[in-house]
């Protein structure tokens, strides 16, 4: 935000500097997108990342962890981080706050740790649940060719044909894709 110093300097500026001061809503609503866009660039370059090439060179690292704990989410090869990361470029496009950009990063940094526990829910003794999870990324390690999505964006799986719902029929389906498909061995 640097070259916005320059704009700002000038007597009657509307430059983007200004916009966070005029736009308060969209601040505020750029907050709220940031997990779609992140969900969004995860999906792609997920899918990215289990081309053959790609996997055999960096992915493989991470699918090593088929039974997932907390830290299996950041345990990537370099090449995988700087995909991961590189969602943080969009507010290079997309006038954004330095507070979204940073809760950009904050959220891709804590938001695998959710997808690998193992477990979906934690149930209390009186019976109520809260959400810890994500158990289609759970399903993901176990299969590899499904599920490549993060939580928010499992729309995306279903439209690419992507998605198992844990049923013996998909696991049929996902099964009948990875046979020929050496690269995962």
């Amino acid at each position: 935000f640097q070259a916005e110093d320059g704009i700002r300097d000038q007597p009657r500026s509307r430059g983007l500097g200004d916009v966070y001061k005029r736009q308060p809503i969209y601040c505020c609503f750029m907050f709220f997108l940031v997990p779609f866009i992140r969900d969004a660039h995860f999906y792609l370059t997920h899918r990215l990342l289990h081309w053959a090439p790609l996997y055999k060179i960096a992915h493989k690292v991470h699918h090593r962890n088929t039974n997932t704990g907390a830290w299996s989410g950041m345990s990537m090869h370099p090449i995988e981080h700087i995909l991961y990361f590189s969602g943080i470029l969009v507010h290079w496009i997309i006038p954004s706050h330095p507070l979204v950009a940073m809760y950009h990063v904050f959220h891709a940094g804590l938001a695998p740790t959710p997808g690998h526990t193992g477990y979906e829910k934690m149930t209390f003794k009186n019976g109520v649940s809260i959400p810890t999870g994500d158990y289609m990324h759970y399903i993901h390690h176990k299969y590899f060719e499904c599920n490549y999505s993060g939580g928010n964006t499992s729309f995306l799986d279903k439209l690419m044909g992507t998605f198992h719902d844990g049923s013996e029929e998909a696991t049929k389906e996902v099964m009948a894709r990875i046979k020929d498909k050496a690269h995962y061995l």
